[in-house]
């Protein structure tokens, strides 16, 4: 994580702001040219590719380790998928996910059987055909009275371990910079702070 820090613009900043006149200025990070950085990196698809996070992967370092051969590739994984929080935008193993439910709702038993809340499917999956790729499930949360309405082939309880869990694995679905294009794109980052 270092790496990225390295590079950005040092800024003097008056974290105190209370002496107007002769401010104590401490030198910072410019951490607002995050934003002009990920507009240039993420300008250019083709050098990204989908990349699902296996379970064994538990910390982003060991994917920069195992993806770019070295750790300082780190924040270029939160960059370009925009992950601001680590702790909760990457994905729980199983071990860390049953600990969270257990804190969270009590036990984990207990997360599969309290209602999170109820759907209405409006429009039903659509398989692939030979020209076309397959069309998901159109799901609309909706309230209990509403869901009482509903016909029973098209309503569906959601309960917490199902949404929890499907929160938790959509955060395994990330892009990756190509290896063969990560060095260009440090190269890119660093004319940027200059």
């Amino acid at each position: 994580m270092s790496e990225y820090f390295s590079n950005f613009p040092k800024i003097l900043y008056d974290i105190d702001g209370t002496n107007s006149t002769a401010p104590e200025f401490s030198t910072a990070i410019n951490l607002l040219i995050r934003n002009k950085l990920r507009e240039v990196v993420k300008g250019d698809i083709s050098i990204y590719y989908p990349f699902v996070i296996p379970e064994e992967v538990r910390r982003p370092d060991v994917l920069s380790q195992n993806v770019y051969g070295d750790v300082s590739f780190t924040w270029t994984i939160f960059l370009v998928n925009n992950i601001l929080d680590p702790l909760w935008q990457w994905p729980m193993d199983s071990r860390v996910f049953e600990s969270y439910l257990t804190k969270k709702y009590g036990s984990v038993g207990a997360s599969k059987i309290t209602v999170h809340h109820y759907e209405y499917t409006w429009q039903e999956r659509v398989e692939a055909t030979g020209t076309s790729d397959p069309i998901p499930a159109q799901k609309l949360e909706v309230d209990y009275d509403t869901y009482l309405g509903i016909n029973e082939d098209f309503r569906e309880v959601i309960y917490n371990f199902e949404y929890e869990e499907t929160k938790n694995e959509a955060n395994r679905e990330i892009s990756l910079i190509q290896p063969f294009y990560i060095s260009q794109v440090i190269d890119e980052a660093r004319g940027l702070f200059r």
